[in-house]
């Protein structure tokens, strides 16, 4: 039997306000006589799922209590609805919560067991091509429900899970409760939204808008219009125990019977909720209303696009992640569809979002979009690309920032930084050239320099959190190469595209050099200074025998402790030194004798008393003469002046042992003995404090 259905609008006029509300039953192509209810709206609008109870085409027919339906909104009207299927339908009451942002997943009523039955609780189906997968169960701590009725609603960024369910800890009848995510089938023990929201009576089908904050539920605990209203509150700190004070939605939306299961696209021009008011025979039919500017929830930007393989530009199923830039947290993912690689994520307004597909065996390129100062609904396209791990692929590195025309990183740069750390770590056989860029601002001399500077900065980060340096290799091309974007990239605002890093893979098969260590001093040779020696770390694996941090065979006392000023033997005051540089100018000898003049002995007192206030000092005493007259007489003449000054020493209480004298004739001139001056200056003896063991 053939019935026929007009079209119900009831028009509201908001003067005050400048707007027409319009509120419409669906029609014939969703609302029959029998009861439709739950209707869930995808993000963009386009899908609408909802559930028949006791329709005639049914699982089971009409002895089957619901299944779920969609329909197409195409050419400005909504198309016939059409069953959904095995096997999101079965024997057993069936329905839609809600959709992924993506479109590629729905949140159902039930727990799908893999025997076919199904036990208290919600799955999650995906989609692949155009079937849905089986539902699997989502897994929630501590879960029960005390009620007949259930209902559930995952946030537009998967992290949060709302549900009406009766507990114990509950205010009476369904309560509204949220559970958090711990991992990807895993949520946390619910937890009561508090009073501001729940009352002794039934409260149920929630709605949290795109923008994470406005939550739609309807209730029978607050005084209203009829026996269910619908309500609207925003949540106002992190805690999901604030809440603004619920607001009936008004006559737009309830009347003086049922109204429940609100639901709004991103948009959020309309919403969609069911009514037993003027539906059909008495049943519950679907109506969508034009949504109150003052119950419209933040503004988000709708994005959308396909993730795509950068070298074979075929689609590619994977997870799209979006991080709050500021906080450097992940706010939510969606997943690409398999076989078309398209996707949509709806970013609230209010911060900065990085975004880009993340799949393994790949490097996503990142989009920046900046939703701070938002003010209305808008919709984007943004393909994604994903660059495939193998060598000769590159990546265009745009978010790793650097204070002007420095080789210091910008605060910023850190999260990019970071996840390109943990590509090299999670990818230990990757081979790298680490490139910088520039943009034209200077000569292509220092723009050389400071590409090669950002470049090598970008490997001492990832040296310093634990990648092999055989793994990186630096290059710098200055300007030489411009950017070309043809990937229709989001960059941050003020980026000057040319600026940036690229990242190269040589080679996927690199292995760790063997590792030696001939000397067994716990330093491979690679990194140790004297491989066949045996030392520490301190000193690069050298040898330091008297520990003074000077490596032996830099060190003139290696068995003395000494320092670095002395060539790593004890110091030597400058006291000490004024004596040794008084005594050899002073030291005057009889002409042509070795007798020692009287003039000349309270310097050689001062030498003794140097000599006796250091025991550890030995003395290298030296004898020279000029070039006149016979070489022979004057190197016996040095000598014989040299073992004067000795024996001088030696009288006056300094061991013999700690002395030694030599004479040099005229071998060794300090000045030109072509003058009477330098002939002076080269007639002398030196005195050299030595220590024993010394080089």
């Amino acid at each position: 039997m053939l019935r026929y259905f007009s079209l119900l609008l009831v028009v509201i006029a908001l003067p005050c306000l400048g707007q027409e509300i319009i509120k419409e039953n669906l029609g014939p192509n969703i609302n029959t006589v029998y009861n439709e209810s739950k209707p869930i709206i995808s993000p963009d609008g386009k899908i609408l799922y909802f559930a028949r109870q006791n329709y005639p085409d049914n699982f089971k027919g009409e002895k089957d209590d619901q299944d779920i339906y969609y329909s197409l909104f195409t050419d400005g009207s909504w198309s016939t609805g059409v069953n959904i299927g095995f096997p999101l339908n079965d024997k057993h009451p069936n329905g839609v919560n809600s959709v992924g942002l993506d479109g590629n997943s729905l949140l159902v009523i039930n727990a799908y067991e893999p025997n076919g039955s199904v036990t208290s609780g919600a799955s999650i189906s995906r989609k692949s091509g155009n079937q849905w997968g089986y539902p699997k169960k989502v897994s929630i701590d501590d879960f029960y429900n005390d009620n007949d009725f259930v209902d559930y609603y995952m946030s537009n960024n998967g992290q949060h899970l709302l549900m009406a369910v009766e507990r114990e800890d509950g205010m009476g009848d369904q309560d509204l409760y949220v559970s958090t995510k711990i991992d990807e089938t895993h949520w946390s023990t619910p937890l009561n939204l508090g009073v501001d929201i729940n009352t002794t009576e039934a409260e149920f089908s929630p709605f949290l808008a795109a923008d994470d904050k406005t939550l739609f539920f309807a209730s029978m605990g607050f005084k209203g219009e009829g026996s269910s209203d619908i309500y609207y509150s925003k949540r106002m700190d992190d805690t999901w125990q604030k809440w603004s004070k619920p607001v009936n939605l008004g006559p737009e939306v309830n009347s003086d019977e049922f109204e429940g299961y609100y639901s709004i696209p991103a948009s959020g021009n309309f919403a969609y909720f069911v009514s037993t008011k003027t539906a059909i025979e008495n049943s519950k039919d679907i109506f969508r209303v034009t949504l109150p500017y003052r119950f419209r929830p933040d503004p988000v930007l709708l994005i959308s696009g396909t993730v795509y393989n950068k070298k074979t530009k075929g689609p590619e199923a994977a997870e799209i992640s979006f991080i709050n830039l500021p906080v450097r947290k992940q706010e939510g993912s969606a997943e690409s569809s398999a076989g078309r690689g398209d996707y949509k994520i709806v970013l609230p307004r209010g911060t900065i979002y990085e975004y880009l597909a993340v799949k393994s065996g790949f490097i996503g390129v990142v989009q920046y979009r900046d939703m701070s100062n938002v003010t209305e609904y808008a919709e984007f396209e943004s393909d994604l690309a994903l660059v495939p791990i193998e060598e000769g692929q590159q990546v265009d590195i745009h978010n790793i920032f650097f204070e002007a025309s420095d080789t210091t990183f910008a605060q910023d740069a850190f999260l990019e930084l970071d996840r390109f750390t943990k590509i090299l770590q999670d990818n230990p056989k990757l081979k790298v050239e680490i490139a910088g860029h520039t943009a034209q601002k200077r000569t292509a001399t220092e723009n050389l320099i400071l590409s090669e500077g950002r470049a090598k900065a970008v490997i001492q980060y990832f040296v310093d959190k634990g990648i092999h340096p055989n793994r990186l290799v630096a290059k710098a091309y200055g300007n030489t190469l411009p950017f070309i974007n043809s990937e229709r990239i989001g960059f941050k605002p003020n980026t000057d595209i040319n600026d940036r890093i690229v990242m190269k893979i040589l080679s996927t098969n690199w292995t760790p050099p063997i590792e030696n260590d001939s000397d067994d001093d716990g330093i491979l040779d690679e990194d140790d200074e004297c491989p066949n020696l045996a030392g520490s770390a301190a000193t690069k694996g050298c040898p330091d025998t008297d520990g003074d941090s000077i490596i032996d065979k830099y060190d003139d006392c290696p068995r003395l402790a000494g320092v670095a000023e002395n060539n790593g033997c004890p110091e030597i005051t400058e006291a000490t030194r004024e004596v040794l540089r008084e005594a050899l100018k002073g030291i005057e000898f009889e002409t042509a004798s070795d007798i020692i003049r009287p003039t000349s002995y309270p310097i050689l007192d001062k030498v003794v008393e140097v000599m006796i206030n250091n025991k550890d000092y030995m003395l290298r005493i030296s004898g020279h003469t000029d070039d006149q007259g016979n070489d022979d007489t004057n190197l016996i003449l040095s000598h014989k002046r040299a073992q004067a000054t000795k024996k001088y020493l030696i009288d006056h209480g300094i061991e013999d042992a700690r002395l030694d004298a030599i004479g040099y004739g005229e071998t060794k001139p300090v000045a030109d003995n072509a003058t009477a001056e330098g002939r002076a200056q080269n007639r002398r003896v030196e005195f050299d404090i030595v220590f024993e063991g010394q080089n």
